[in-house]
């Protein structure tokens, strides 16, 4: 049966394209017959997306939580236009030049929502869950419209989940001008005593308690989606997750209709999820309880590395086991996101926290281009792959340097295929504006006609 990928649902206006292609389908008696145009729209593709930082508050992640919160302006600077939110189009020059920053930075036109939650998935209250816990947000979820995001963003993560042990903490100059953190001797942001009693209040951040010493990421961002949805599906009462029992509070004002989902998880630890026993490094579980959402959600982790040569965790903050790693980089991988190393070797068998500013501009950027990427739903038989954009059929992108498929592949103008995230790409003049109407069809490997309708 064909499968069909499409970023619009205007199921309502029929093409004299797909018009035709339905009579050849309808008029077979093969298994075309049962081929319904709208049962195999994927999820859509438009220019919302919703962002969940997913962040360990256990007492070892200071270090980290510090390079998090100092390096987010890199972050939020790829997807926020000098006035905070996308340009406004009020003339022929404003949409001139709105076309001109549209195809050279995508991701200022990207609206966004962002929140907060902790890998706490259990409630450390008898009487249900405190911010933080169970999914439960941390302070209100964001937009882009909000004034100064970026530092509201900040003190929910610095002043109210992060955990800081003031012994650690370096005392810094007292500061009364608190916008930005201050930078170390390498020009690196650097979170001090004196910038966080300036940024929350003296003192205020020193009472923050410990988290569950049981990291539960894929637990957490699920409950987190659940208690967002108007109508939670089945696996958020599943009986071994609390929703069930205390459904309440409810995260509101975060996830819209059709918007892409993108769950950033920041843990020095791997993956303890209570829906998975111990060995288990697929966690397909949770893979299958993301996608009863029915809707696009990627997952991108920032946690420990494992050495390819040896399998060795790469610098843990304890005994940390490989497959609770490993299947953190299999669902980002699955899912279209990323695996990051939270902390890398130096010299001398030294570890340093890796380099986060670079982390969070690769984050903008994944967000910024979730309308060149479509994921399908099937693994499909490459050569039979017709792409359509606004009913103008797209041509495979020519391969200008490198190998087709390899992450290294340089491509012209057209579409490619992925194999590493199942999805077609598009590039160059064929990158499709947001809301257009992009149809992608196939025939999936498993079980596949031998003939394509068309």
């Amino acid at each position: 049966m064909p499968r069909r990928a499409s970023s619009s649902l205007r199921s309502s206006s029929k093409t004299a394209r797909s018009a035709l292609l339905l009579t050849m389908i309808l008029g077979g008696c093969n298994r075309y017959a049962l081929f319904n145009e709208a049962g195999y729209e994927q999820a859509t593709f438009n220019d919302e997306a919703d962002i969940l930082f997913v962040i360990d508050n256990s007492a070892s992640m200071q270090e980290e939580t510090a390079a998090l919160g100092g390096n987010f302006d890199a972050f939020i600077s790829v997807l926020t236009s000098s006035e905070g939110a996308a340009p406004a189009t009020e003339s022929l020059t404003d949409a001139v030049n709105n076309y001109i920053t549209y195809t050279q930075e995508r991701g200022k036109f990207l609206d966004y929502n962002l929140a907060l939650t902790t890998t706490s998935a259990g409630f450390a209250e008898v009487d249900g869950p405190q911010p933080g816990d169970g999914g439960v947000f941390v302070g209100e979820a964001l937009s882009k419209s909000d004034p100064d995001v970026g530092n509201t963003f900040r003190a929910q993560l610095l002043c109210e989940t992060a955990v800081w042990d003031s012994n650690d903490v370096p005392d810094g100059e007292t500061m009364t001008e608190c916008a930005e953190p201050p930078k170390d001797a390498d020009g690196r942001p650097q979170i001090t005593k004196g910038y966080l009693d300036c940024f929350c209040g003296p003192g205020l951040w020193e009472d923050n308690a410990s988290g569950s010493g049981r990291e539960e990421p894929l637990e957490a961002a699920l409950m987190a989606i659940c208690r967002a949805s108007d109508a939670p599906p089945e696996t958020c009462s599943d009986p071994q997750s609390e929703f069930g029992d205390f459904p309440t509070p409810k995260n509101e004002g975060w996830l819209r209709d059709e918007s892409t989902v993108l769950v950033v998880v920041v843990s020095d630890e791997g993956d303890d999820s209570r829906r998975l026993v111990n060995g288990d490094d697929v966690g397909q579980a949770y893979i299958d309880a993301f996608a009863q959402f029915e809707r696009n959600i990627k997952i991108v982790a920032i946690a420990p590395g494992i050495e390819e040569e040896t399998g060795n965790v790469i610098c843990p903050s304890t005994a940390i086991p490989t497959y609770s790693l490993e299947r953190m980089q299999n669902i980002s991988t699955i899912t279209g996101g990323f695996y990051r190393n939270i902390a890398e070797e130096v010299e001398g068998d030294a570890c340093q926290v890796s380099n986060f500013d670079s982390y969070l501009r690769d984050l903008g950027a994944l967000l910024a281009n979730l309308d060149t990427a479509f994921q399908l739903q099937s693994v499909p038989d490459v050569s039979t792959i017709r792409v359509w954009i606004d009913d103008v059929e797209v041509p495979a992108s020519p391969v200008l340097e490198g190998e087709a498929g390899q992450p290294d592949a340089v491509y012209g103008d057209g579409w490619s295929y992925d194999p590493a995230q199942n999805s077609v790409t598009f590039w160059g003049e064929w990158i499709p504006g947001y809301n257009a109407d992009v149809d992608i069809f196939y025939l999936p490997l498993s079980g596949a006609p031998r003939e394509l309708p068309f």
